[in-house]
């Protein structure tokens, strides 16, 4: 069995999902259908019985495709540390490192609608920001990013900007697809993106229907047997809309937000 060749790192909120996707419609790249593995995320990965379960992710992959991993947890600092370290123990030093950004302060508010939504968030937005240094420093691009170049290089690592990404689709797949050493060809993916919070669909936490979703029995059993259009259609049918949120982001709250961020190149280069 093999293990990826190629990580999507984050960020969160940054159009990973998209990106996952789309490159399941390139000839030759491979994706399990569980996105968010996070295997590389825990120190039990490292050992004989955690790499199996890791492997076994990966045992569809055809004979000569490119097998990724889109795990947003392996840019979370300061939540998973050590990831590339592992990373380069598990997989070696020539994977090829896919790291989307967005407009940080947008993926910040995204990032806090999505956990609202779910009800995993419960602070007031404006105070929530402030308060809790997560949110600033999963915007810290060149924060995150900086472990991963100093284990694998800059050659290995790619920087995706997800407005340059909707902007042309069809040329950044054609870019990233050349990075993994492959051709996107006529593929063309749709307009539609993966990115929105607001009005998603959601199992509720803890649910049966989250348990059962998560399951290697629906993720790599029925999941793959089931078209994207024909799931949405589905989830739209069955399960909730995530909680709307009206708070909106206040000036005072924006102005300090880019002023934490302001230090981060990568960051501060949207502000």
């Amino acid at each position: 069995m093999t293990l990826p060749s190629f990580l999507i790192i984050g960020a969160m909120k940054a159009g990973t999902t998209t990106l996952y996707e789309d490159l399941l419609g390139i000839e030759g790249i491979w994706l399990p259908p569980q996105k968010e593995p996070d295997d590389l995320a825990h120190a039990e990965v490292e050992t004989p019985a955690g790499l199996d379960v890791y492997r076994r992710k990966y045992a569809g992959c055809p004979a000569g495709a490119l097998s990724g991993d889109a795990s947003t947890a392996y840019a979370k600092l300061p939540t998973y540390p050590g990831v590339p370290r592992r990373a380069l123990q598990v997989l070696g030093p020539d994977i090829k490192i896919i790291y989307m950004t967005r407009d940080p302060v947008k993926r910040i508010v995204s990032q806090y609608h999505h956990l609202w939504g779910l009800g995993i968030e419960s602070r007031p937005m404006n105070r929530a920001l402030l308060e809790d240094a997560q949110y600033v420093a999963y915007s810290r691009y060149s924060w995150q990013l900086a472990p991963w170049v100093e284990v694998f290089g800059r050659s290995n690592v790619m920087v995706v900007r997800f407005e340059d990404y909707l902007a042309d689709r069809p040329a950044e797949l054609a870019r990233i697809a050349a990075f993994l050493g492959r051709e996107a060809g006529g593929f063309r993916p749709d307009e539609t993106h993966r990115n929105k919070s607001d009005g998603k669909r959601a199992a509720r936490q803890g649910s049966l229907m989250q348990r059962f979703g998560r399951s290697r029995f629906y993720l790599f059993g029925i999941k793959p047997l089931i078209p994207t259009g024909l799931r949405d259609k589905v989830k739209a049918l069955v399960l909730p809309k995530t909680r709307k949120m009206e708070e909106k982001l206040s000036e005072e709250t924006r102005a300090a937000l880019e002023a934490r961020l302001a230090e981060d190149p990568l960051a501060a280069a949207y502000l």
